[in-house]
């Protein structure tokens, strides 16, 4: 398995579990009536901006201790330089990312328009995220192994 697969694996896995951390905690905050999430939209911001920081600070060190395992594991220092291929399989999984993430977005505001809650389209934003991601990596992943 190449450097690059291996990475977009641990990008995969580390954004499911991030959020699926962060969601649980702010499910159980919620459950606790320590915040109210169904009509509060500041709690929601604050939310938003508190779950960026700490998916940024997480995955920068969940990405240094993945270098440090994998030149472990390999016996490798440097991180192998990309090429034109590698350039555009990353440029057609951001393509994919961006098209997965504006259906799904589209999709939220139907379901606003039909009677979704006002809530729900934080809910929204946080799976085409998620979504958009795994699409991007499992896109990469695909083009590594298909050669592109």
């Amino acid at each position: 398995m190449s450097y690059n697969e291996k990475e977009n694996y641990i990008n995969i896995f580390s954004g499911l579990i991030i959020t699926a951390i962060f969601a649980w905690i702010v499910y159980q905050k919620h459950l606790t009536e320590n915040m109210d999430l169904t009509s509060d939209f500041k709690t929601w911001g604050v939310l938003f901006l508190i779950f960026m920081g700490v998916s940024i600070v997480a995955r920068i060190i969940i990405y240094i201790i993945f270098h440090i395992i994998n030149a472990i594991a390999t016996r490798e220092q440097d991180i192998p330089i990309s090429d034109e291929r590698d350039k555009l399989i990353k440029l057609k999984g951001t393509r994919n990312a961006h098209y997965a993430f504006t259906s799904s977005f589209i999709c939220a505001f139907i379901l606003l328009a039909i009677g979704m809650p006002v809530y729900g389209m934080f809910i929204a934003f946080i799976v085409s995220g998620i979504l958009s991601e795994i699409v991007d990596n499992g896109s990469q992943i695909y083009y590594q192994r298909k050669g592109v």
